[in-house]
């Protein structure tokens, strides 16, 4: 072969090599709250000598952990003794130490519970979770250090990912100088957008904290807001707070793919019984870079439900009574139709958005 050829059939290689694409699965998380109930569970599974939450999450771990990068809303404080459910939280270490062991790698942090505790909490939730080495995002000790972590950035797989979060209140309370606390406005959103974009990442993903509780539907303000973030550059919005799972959209935006937005994911786990409450979802979506560009290629929700058997908590995927995991446990009639109507409505609600298995 004339050496011009092999030259050719070299670089005709390497070009092919870096045309490759490349892949990130993504699965986000919704609401991680810490009701008394749940501390008082937690207690229970660790037979009483501390706070075991571990078993909560066993049969979704290997969900979780199969996702490239996972996310969750981390609604409770971690501020230590005395441990409190609502109207503010503090719950043990160990809530996180388990959505660690589950899989999840970033914590949104957030939300409307962010300073349920002032600023111990705000700052020991901080030191908790960066002793533990998990990302998170949405609150700060000051602004040296948002100046610093914010946008965040995650590489993985050959995709650079920048992540940023916001919240439309603190339930009436107002962080403690020099206390960051990250909260809606479109004058601070659109300028964090253009920071984010400096960084050049292969894709931007805002995770809020927004709407109105309780409400199956998202509401103007929602829309108008996420329309707004979408014109401005960014490329997929997870909502929560409402505890409820909300619907899913597409935003058009000329020149550019359309921005997904799914309004609620509700409740990741919580002591809510009411209907709608007692169960949320996860989304996922796979993206790939081809060629310098990344897009979404596909993307479903996981729907899982809160079953609290003999005063603990487990979360069940959609299942069958004689098939695993709920063949474990004896529902009970009244429980087995509350999973089954907690799975009913959330398709009605999430009919633009694929359901996917977990097996």
């Amino acid at each position: 072969m004339p050496l011009r050829t092999i030259v050719f059939v070299f670089f005709l290689g390497i070009s092919s090599v870096f045309a490759q694409e490349a892949s990130l699965r993504l699965v986000f998380a919704g609401d991680l709250m810490g009701h008394d109930s749940q501390i008082k569970a937690a207690k229970q599974d660790a037979g009483g000598k501390g706070y075991d939450y571990k078993p909560v999450y066993k049969h979704l771990k290997d969900y979780f952990s199969g996702a490239d990068l996972a996310v969750i809303n981390l609604e409770h404080t971690l501020a230590g003794e005395p441990y409190t459910g609502y109207p503010q939280f503090s719950s043990p270490d160990e809530s996180v130490f388990a959505i660690k062991d589950a899989g999840f790698d970033l914590v949104a942090t957030v939300n409307n519970h962010s300073l349920d505790r002032g600023k111990r909490g705000l700052e020991r939730t901080i030191s908790v979770l960066d002793s533990m080495g998990l990302k998170h995002f949405g609150i700060y000790r000051d602004t040296a250090e948002r100046d610093r972590n914010y946008p965040l950035f995650v590489e993985k797989n050959g995709i650079k990912l920048a992540f940023l979060s916001y919240t439309y209140g603190t339930n009436g309370l107002v962080e403690s100088a020099p206390n960051v606390v990250n909260r809606i406005d479109t004058a601070v959103i659109a300028a964090d957008i253009i920071k984010a974009k400096q960084g050049s990442p292969d894709f931007t993903i805002v995770f809020i904290h927004w709407g109105i509780e309780y409400e199956i539907a998202e509401n103007k303000e929602q829309r108008k807001l996420a329309e707004f973030m979408a014109l401005n550059g960014v490329d997929l919005i997870i909502g929560g707070h409402p505890h409820v799972v909300q619907p899913f959209d597409k935003i058009f935006v000329p020149g550019r793919d359309s921005v997904p937005v799914i309004y609620s994911l509700g409740n990741f786990i919580s002591n809510m019984k009411k209907r709608y409450t007692d169960g949320g979802v996860a989304f996922e979506a796979v993206l790939q870079k081809n060629d310098g560009k990344t897009k979404i290629t596909d993307y479903g929700y996981v729907p899982f439900y809160v079953y609290k058997p003999n005063g603990v908590f487990r979360m069940l995927p959609r299942c069958k009574k004689n098939e695993p995991p709920c063949n474990e446990y004896k529902m009970k009639p009244d429980e087995r139709a509350a999973m089954e109507l907690f799975f009913k409505d959330t398709e009605k609600i999430l009919r633009k958005l694929p359901e996917k298995s977990i097996k």
